[in-house]
């Protein structure tokens, strides 16, 4: 049990690393391309952008059906098993893969005449949108491989190459913009970033992995059918995370305007940024869930889903709080104060959506992990549809704010109501034992740091991201020192014996 614990930590520390590294280039090139594109053409990156991502949906959730598959022939040294579920799914998806390209060739087409793209940036919107095609169709076929790694919890190697990934796009997006060059450049760019990161991911598993053996052919039925058991309505999900995602935009860019599209744009990649963070976690605990529904071992799972649910509320929480009771602030500071109002309002809506649906992340990933994700999968899709149907009515009463709120009801509606009540039938637990002893603890602990960061914004407000970055650092220990209050027994009995431990042994000569 120990050694899983630690192995789940690294795993979850190698995501993390990745993730902030990725998102402090983020935050540094935001403001960066703005200034030097503006609002009109940030906009139109970001629903191109947005518009090919829907093409991944296209992966029909097969990705997860290779970490599920590998992960089990690996363990069980059954790398046949293991051969014929990846080359299956690499011989779809390279068909898939001209398929996305040839969609993205017919969106170009179209693109300017179904959003609201100016003239004079219509020839470079046509291009920007057939290179993130064929970025996106790359990523479809090679990205396969990418699953083998994740498969045999290797995310250290992983983010190694994706930090690869992140450098090479850096230095091209600045030196591009540098010169002069727009979004199509940016485009460019980045898909020689991801054909450098797909170069190393298949470099790195056929070292990793030498048993496994890859053939382009027409795999067996019995293997196709296997895997789409498993991965249809992984799919399902990923057809919901899209319509949540990726429609905002696109709603914004066809019903108000590309330069509309930006400040929600913005807002909303903070909050994709926070779910990245409570994602590395969530990620490790399928493997897992699997291993201890494999053994049986029910008292396992359940402390999983406790402590795992507590833990990504200790993460999650500070981040969320800060974003909404200073998330304006924030914002002004980061890409400019003419955005404060609009995108930190749109911030705020949609950070309240996520303080309840994080609760419910390490759930999903113990569903997906013992196999029970089909439900799941089908209230992720009401969902979406709900999501993008509000979205639609409600921007033209509110206009941005409205496809936010659009955002905000459904994910209340699924999280709140319908979330805690199936986690009785994962791990055992009541409705009343996950609110009010999962879920409460850790919301209420927050509280005395809410307060905090709340007077610390109206009595000394930053005025640059640095003090900003302080403060917070600043008033952080005030949420752990709570939560450690809190949960005295459980950090007596269960943490400091293990840091006591592991100090005795490193000690040891």
């Amino acid at each position: 049990m120990q050694l899983r614990v630690r192995h789940i930590a690294r795993n979850v520390l190698f995501n993390w690393f990745g993730t902030i590294a990725s998102m402090a280039v983020a935050l540094f090139l935001a403001p960066f391309i703005l200034h030097r594109l503006g609002d009109i053409a940030v906009g139109v990156w970001m629903m191109a952008v947005s518009a090919v991502a829907y093409f991944g949906l296209l992966d029909l959730g097969m990705q997860s059906s290779v970490l599920r598959f590998v992960s089990k022939g690996h363990t069980q040294q059954d790398h046949q098993s293991s051969s014929e579920a990846i080359s299956a799914a690499l011989w779809v998806r390279i068909q898939i893969s001209v398929l996305i390209f040839v969609l993205s060739a017919g969106l170009a087409a179209v693109f300017p005449h179904i959003f609201k793209v100016p003239t004079a940036l219509a020839s470079d919107a046509r291009e920007a949108v057939l290179l993130i095609g064929a970025t996106a169709a790359i990523s479809m076929s090679v990205g396969v491989v990418g699953g083998v790694l994740s498969a045999l919890n290797r995310y250290d190697l992983q983010n190694y190459a994706a930090l690869v990934q992140t450098a090479v796009r850096v230095i091209g997006v600045v030196y591009v913009l540098r010169t002069g060059h727009g979004i199509v450049a940016i485009a460019v760019c980045e898909l020689i970033a991801t054909l450098v990161y797909n170069a190393l991911l298949v470099w790195i598993a056929r070292r990793l992995y030498p048993e496994l053996r890859i053939q382009i052919n027409k795999p067996k039925i019995e293997t196709l059918k296997r895997i789409w058991t498993y991965s249809s309505y992984a799919f399902l999900t990923t057809v919901a995370i899209r319509l949540v995602y990726q429609t905002d935009n696109l709603v914004v860019g066809a019903f108000v305007s590309a330069a509309a599209v930006t400040p929600y744009g913005y807002a909303n990649a903070l909050c994709r940024y926070a779910d990245q963070i409570v994602g590395a976690m969530g990620a490790t605990f399928v493997p897992a869930a699997s291993t201890y529904e494999a053994a049986g071992d029910t008292t396992r799972l359940l402390a999983l889903y406790k402590n795992g649910t507590r833990a990504t509320l200790v993460v999650s929480l500070p981040i969320l709080i800060t974003l909404i009771l200073r998330g304006p602030s924030f914002i002004g500071l980061w890409i400019g104060p003419q955005y404060s109002h609009r995108s930190g309002t749109v911030l705020v809506i949609l950070c309240t959506a996520l303080l309840f649906s994080f609760a419910n992340r390490t759930g999903g990933s113990i569903a997906f992990g013992i196999e029970m994700h089909k439900k799941i999968a089908i209230w992720a899709i009401g969902e979406g549809v709900a999501n993008l149907a509000l979205s639609i009515i409600l921007v033209h009463w509110y206009g941005i704010y409205g496809v936010a709120i659009g955002t905000l009801i459904p994910s209340l509606v699924v999280h709140v109501v319908l979330w805690p009540s199936y986690v009785s039938k994962l791990v055992g637990l009541s409705y009343t034992d996950v609110v009010g002893k999962v879920w409460a603890p850790v919301y209420l602990s927050s509280i005395p740091f809410a307060i905090a960061t709340y007077a610390v914004n109206v009595r000394f407000p930053a005025h640059n991201l640095a003090v900003f970055f302080l403060q917070v650092i600043a008033v952080l220990p005030i949420f752990f020192i709570t939560i450690a209050v809190v949960f005295r027994d459980y950090v007596r009995n269960q943490i400091f014996p293990k840091i006591r431990a592991y100090f005795l042994a490193e000690a040891k000569p």
